[in-house]
């Protein structure tokens, strides 16, 4: 039995040890055949594989629907993301109670990127609701009333999480958000890429008055071209001793540096996730450099 049967995302989160998560992108094909072979590499390793909803602005298959073949078909858990922007309240409910009726136990509430940065730039912010309301939303759905607070038929039952952002240059700012999203009723947190362990278990000390287990975002940085251009993004620097690093080494240095951080972080935090540019040798080889501090089965 793989790590990703049988408990769910919400039972794993209680118990002591380190989770392991691994992103999966859907395809920009009406094919699930990739899909799932994927996710069948990934899922021996880890506890649970994310299914995005439309990174970077990009048309690809619905999130929600390549998240539910996945767990239909292969029995995996999956965290499905969910972003308002391309969606109303009426929009975005309705694909909750459709996940929910698909298997599907957690989800996790993101912004969106903006449409600018994808294939479809003209393409119109729908916003409806922003990500506490989103969060607020599966609450309500969970207790059997849409977000206005009518009756349904039935409840769902869905893990809610969200983004939390480590690097940021206004932490007070950040916590803050964080804070607000808890009392909404998040239930787990997910980062994107971090790249500055020591900065990552300074913002794990800060949050922990909050009592939400955070999954801090791990990717491996293929040269120092490419890390230098994550170091550009605010929130995202990658430290100049680790871009001279990917410099002065060979092609497995990316390789060493990611698995190093993992195993300075998964002693003292609830999680990892991963962006594993569809490497399942990299998914493979973070699980077993962790392996001592996993969460039991």
């Amino acid at each position: 039995m793989s790590p990703v049967d049988g408990l769910a995302l919400v039972q794993r989160l209680a118990r002591p040890g380190c989770l392991l998560t691994a992103e999966i992108e859907p395809p920009r094909a009406p094919d699930l055949g990739p899909l799932l072979e994927r996710a069948e590499r990934f899922a021996p390793h880890v506890d649970a594989v994310n299914i995005t909803d439309g990174s970077l602005a990009r048309v690809r298959m619905a999130g929600m629907a390549a998240a539910a073949a996945i767990r239909s078909r292969l029995g995996v858990e999956v965290v499905a993301h969910l972003t308002p922007r391309d969606r109303n309240r009426i929009a975005v409910q309705a694909e909750l109670l459709g996940a929910a009726a698909w298997g599907l136990r957690s989800v996790l509430v993101i912004s969106g990127d903006p449409p600018g940065r994808g294939d479809e730039p003209e393409a119109k912010v729908v916003g409806d609701l922003e990500a506490e309301g989103l969060i607020a939303a599966v609450g309500a759905l969970n207790a059997g009333r849409t977000a206005s607070g009518r009756d349904l038929e039935g409840r769902t039952d869905l893990l809610v999480g969200c983004a939390v952002n480590p690097g940021a240059v206004d932490l007070a700012r950040e916590l803050d958000k964080l804070a607000r999203r808890v009392q909404a009723g998040a239930r787990f947190c997910q980062t994107q890429p971090i790249f500055d362990v020591a900065r990552a278990l300074k913002f794990e000390e800060s949050r922990r008055a909050l009592g939400i287990p955070i999954l801090y975002g791990l990717l491996p940085l293929r040269d120092a071209e490419r890390a230098r251009h994550f170091s550009a993004i605010p929130g995202m620097e990658v430290p100049p001793a680790v871009i001279e690093r990917l410099e002065a080494g060979g092609p497995e240095t990316g390789m060493e540096i990611l698995l190093e951080m993992a195993v300075a972080l998964a002693p003292h935090v609830a999680g990892l996730h991963l962006f594993p540019m569809g490497s399942a040798r990299t998914v493979r080889a973070v699980a077993e450099a962790i392996a001592p501090w996993r969460r039991g089965p």
